[in-house]
């Protein structure tokens, strides 16, 4: 459940610029008020998340085996499941805070920018969000709570589903739904 909640967390996030380090920071703390607000979180999602790559990541060793036409419906279904999430969870966030504690660049093009989330009544959690820049421009690609990076689970989930003998992706698109 509260995977499930972090997860829609990421549509809060605005599209980085330049390299991550404060700017990122001040971007990502700036965003934490679009929480509270539907419409500015799911347009926030359409421009923070880079949707076909992490559909791509969590295809894994299957999509050399999937069609274009299959990893499109994959990914539009992915998107799908993340909007839903997003809308189902957003007014837990309401009174969460969200505060940026720092970031690490990995490389120039791929950073982890890390946060603590309070929500009413709970303890605070240390969360993770891995950005990366293509074309420069920064996006969302993962989000690690609870010592869990959520893309690499959904590639553990759909990689389980897609090693079953005759499954298809649309066995794979059936479990984001």
């Amino acid at each position: 459940m509260f995977r499930t909640l972090l997860a829609s967390a990421v549509v809060a996030l605005m599209p980085l610029s330049a390299f991550a380090g404060p700017e990122a920071e001040a971007l990502i703390a700036g965003a934490a008020n679009d929480i509270a607000d539907p419409v500015k979180g799911e347009e926030a999602f359409t421009r923070s998340i880079d949707v076909v790559a992490v559909a791509r990541f969590a295809l894994g060793k299957h999509v050399r085996r999937v069609t274009e036409d299959e990893q499109t419906r994959f990914t539009a279904a992915l998107s799908n499941f993340l909007s839903e999430t997003f809308r189902d969870n957003s007014d837990k966030f309401r009174d969460a805070e969200i505060k940026v504690i720092g970031s690490k660049d990995l490389k120039p093009t791929d950073s982890i920018v890390e946060t603590r989330v309070t929500q009413k009544g709970q303890d605070p959690m240390t969360v993770r969000w891995r950005v990366i820049s293509r074309g420069g421009e920064w996006r969302v690609v993962d989000v690690e709570v609870l010592g869990l990076w959520l893309a690499i689970e959904q590639r553990a989930q759909i990689g389980a589903i897609l090693d079953r003998p005759r499954a298809t992706i649309d066995d794979a698109i059936a479990a984001l739904s």
